[in-house]
């Protein structure tokens, strides 16, 4: 919409700078890396609906575009379920960016499942999840439990 001053020209035009030119980074509680939309799905909801902030990407690839764009988790919550050689190596990209430097990591597997190397997990949660579990871990990696 323009709204046009006396002399005909354009009142004024926010504009707003892309992210890589230092536009502060919004601290989010939980990057949800996972391949399974419908998994993904339902972990964010339950997370949300526990007070948390979440932000859902599908690969460690779209996490860093994520975190490129200015998001600041305090917790990576990565589902390792056929993860790539390439994709080892994206995941591990993304723990060592800059925005995830004070993240914690929970990784989420099956029973007998194995973290990539170098991905330095705080946590391992094993699949089936229970839900009561999977909040409590993701409350004392955020550091949002209280004592």
């Amino acid at each position: 919409m323009n709204e046009e001053g006396p002399s005909g020209g354009i009142l004024g035009r926010i504009v707003a700078p892309p992210p890589e030119q230092g536009v502060p980074a919004s601290p989010v509680d939980v990057l949800l890396v996972d391949g399974d939309a419908a998994f993904r799905g339902r972990v964010a909801a339950l997370l949300r609906r526990s007070a948390h902030t979440v932000v859902e990407v599908a690969s460690a690839v779209e996490g860093l575009e994520a975190v490129r764009r200015g998001c600041a988790p305090r917790l990576l919550v990565v589902g390792l379920e056929g993860i790539s050689p390439d994709g080892r190596g994206d995941l591990a990209a993304l723990r060592d960016d800059p925005a995830c430097a004070g993240a914690s990591l929970l990784a989420v597997t099956r029973i007998g499942g194995d973290s990539p190397p170098g991905l330095r997990s705080t946590a391992t949660l094993f699949k089936p999840l229970d839900a009561q579990e999977l909040v409590e871990a993701v409350r004392r990696l955020c550091g949002t439990l209280g004592p």
